[in-house]
């Protein structure tokens, strides 16, 4: 394969990647609104785990293209928003694959009492990884502000990427009802309709460009 045509493959991929990974997301949010697969206390579900891992996997080559993007305006920020996104993602992929795993295990006898328990004291083995989980909201917040500050991305897209990762901990992290029914959902929206806007609008136009550098 020429070199020409593999960059117009890696390029058709990743704009594939940037579209795929938040629609799953938003089906995730959504079949917890309809409670669909709820789990008890009902404040979670497998069907959500199913749809937000899939979705976490195609968020690892989205964080690390707009951190790279990022580092071309912000070098010390490009490199913190590629190397958070790369952690927040592969962790929240972990974090919805335990709804799934969850599921499996209740199936065959885990109880309501095993996983209240864990929950109410997961220990500092499991905190030592599952901490990192927020930093995939924070990485969109750094994403937003970088880009705005650079001035690289229209405003719109900028607070729309910092909204969603301020809407989407206060669902996940607070387990707020009102928030995991209103905020969380339109978070996923969010990045959906940024990285759309990406994928068609810069993805393959601005990759093979030279941007001005502002080193800080």
């Amino acid at each position: 394969m020429k070199t020409d045509a593999k960059i117009v493959l890696n390029q058709q991929l990743l704009k594939a990647a940037f579209i795929i990974g938040p629609a799953l997301l938003v089906l995730s949010a959504l079949s917890f609104v309809a409670g669909i697969g709820l789990i008890p206390p009902g404040i979670t579900s497998y069907v959500e785990g199913i749809f937000g891992s899939f979705a976490l996997i195609f968020f690892v080559p989205i964080y690390l293209y707009l951190g790279n993007e990022l580092w071309n305006y912000k070098r010390v920020l490009g490199s913190i928003a590629t190397i958070t996104g790369l952690l927040g993602s592969v962790v929240g992929f972990g974090m919805e694959f335990m709804r799934v795993t969850e599921y499996a295990l209740r199936q065959h006898g885990a109880t309501d009492e095993v996983f209240a328990s864990f929950y109410h004291n997961p220990g500092g083995v499991y905190l030592s990884v599952a901490l990192a989980g927020p930093l995939f909201p924070l990485t969109s917040v750094l994403l937003g502000a970088g880009f705005l500050r650079a001035k690289a991305y229209p405003a719109w897209v900028c607070m729309l990427l910092m909204t969603a990762g301020v809407f989407f901990p206060i669902a996940q992290v607070l387990e707020l009802e009102w928030a995991l029914k209103i905020t969380y959902p339109l978070a996923c929206l969010f990045w959906l309709v940024v990285c759309s806007w990406i994928a068609m609008r810069r993805i393959g136009e601005v990759d093979n460009a030279q941007p001005q550098l502002a080193v800080r």
